[in-house]
């Protein structure tokens, strides 16, 4: 899932921003109570004492389908998904390989790149890829070096690089790691050290084009089931919102609105500025998951791993608007789409990798129409 976008001109938020409607329930900090909530005690590593819910995981999905466009091999239990230039990538079970995919020519072999056991991955700047694994954090170029810095921690789990520069790292144990983004002897150097959460699952990093957001990161933390915008060059957190009760992955657009997968609730939620204010939650059937945006299209896709399938919606009239569905890989876990608007899928059982393309694209893949 693409959690940063790459430099884009400057845009004015798209006119239906302003007439989003209201949220049928009010965003507010932390101070909502539901059923599941339960206390989460503080303990010696700073881990907040704040009500938790038990955190959601996609829904289970049948075990067969027949998925649209082509699909070509991936090692079954790949750990992560991203697309980055003409490049498209997965990480290989044991996290030691990056697997490069040329997205012109998806049927060759990927070509690979040793890494240090890598749990997350992301797009970063002109077509490179961010990784991190238990005390190591990885820069690999478009040419497929890879740089290596220690990290400090062992439980990894989200990375981006913000507008301004910075590496921005979260862990399992609810921190969020602020690096330099140059390398200076081979190292980064830390600049803020928050200990904010009690689990870190998602980061996005607004572009910089977005008006007004100064670059700001927001943190997806799905055992307070919130989100919470951090300026990343002071490391100053913001209110935090909740994000119904059961919230699992987010992308950010080219405008900074934050778009964020309900699972436990089946649906799909916007909030947009700063602060950091939810715009819309609308419903959506079988198990909404993976999320990413498609810059080229402006349309949100989302996976929903109950019927192995993937929905495309437009935001353009502030309200969600479906445009397309396709059939998906089984457990349709991850999703990301590339400059050209082809959306990558990775089955979480198989392995398998599928491509669907936008219409008119010559990778020799029939493309879907909308409806379908």
């Amino acid at each position: 899932m693409h959690s940063s976008r790459r430099p884009r001109p400057r845009h004015q938020p798209p006119s239906g921003l302003a007439r989003l409607r209201r949220p049928v329930v009010a965003a507010a900090t932390l101070a909502v109570g539901v059923a599941m909530i339960t206390a989460c005690g503080s303990d010696d590593s700073g881990t907040p004492d704040v009500p938790t819910v038990t955190p959601a995981t996609a829904a289970e999905a049948p075990a067969t389908s027949q998925p649209a466009g082509l699909t070509v091999p991936a090692p079954a239990g790949s750990r992560a998904l991203a697309s980055s230039g003409r490049t498209v990538a997965v990480v290989s079970p044991d996290g030691r390989q990056l697997l490069r995919f040329d997205a012109a020519r998806m049927t060759a072999p990927p070509t690979s790149v040793e890494v240090p056991g890598l749990t997350a991955l992301a797009p970063d700047t002109d077509g490179g890829y961010l990784g991190v694994g238990p005390g190591a954090l990885v820069v690999v170029d478009a040419q497929g070096a890879a740089r290596t810095a220690g990290l400090d921690t062992d439980s990894p789990t989200a990375v981006v690089r913000a507008a301004s520069g910075e590496i921005v790292v979260g862990t399992a144990d609810g921190r969020v790691l602020i690096y330099d983004g140059d390398f200076e002897n081979g190292q980064l150097r830390m600049r803020h050290d928050l200990r904010e959460f009690v689990r870190v699952d998602s980061l996005t990093a607004a572009p910089a084009a977005a008006e007004g957001l100064d670059g700001q990161i927001v943190v997806l933390d799905r055992a307070q089931s919130s989100v919470t915008p951090i300026d990343p060059e002071s490391g100053e957190p913001g209110p935090a919102l909740r994000a119904g009760n059961g919230a699992t992955t987010s992308t950010v657009d080219r405008f900074g609105r934050i778009l964020v997968a309900n699972t436990r609730d089946g649906e799909i939620l916007g909030f947009y500025g700063s602060p950091l204010v939810m715009r819309f939650r609308y419903p959506v059937a079988d198990g909404p998951y993976a999320v990413d945006y498609d810059d080229t299209r402006n349309l949100l896709w989302v996976s929903t791993t109950a019927n192995n399938e993937v929905v495309a919606y437009d935001l353009a009239d502030g309200e969600p608007t479906e445009k397309q569905r396709f059939a998906s890989v089984v457990q349709p876990d991850a999703i990301t789409v590339d400059d050209a608007g082809t959306v990558y899928v990775l089955s979480a059982r198989d392995g398998r990798l599928q491509v669907v393309p936008p219409p008119g694209a010559p990778l020799g893949v029939a493309a879907v129409e909308p409806g379908r």
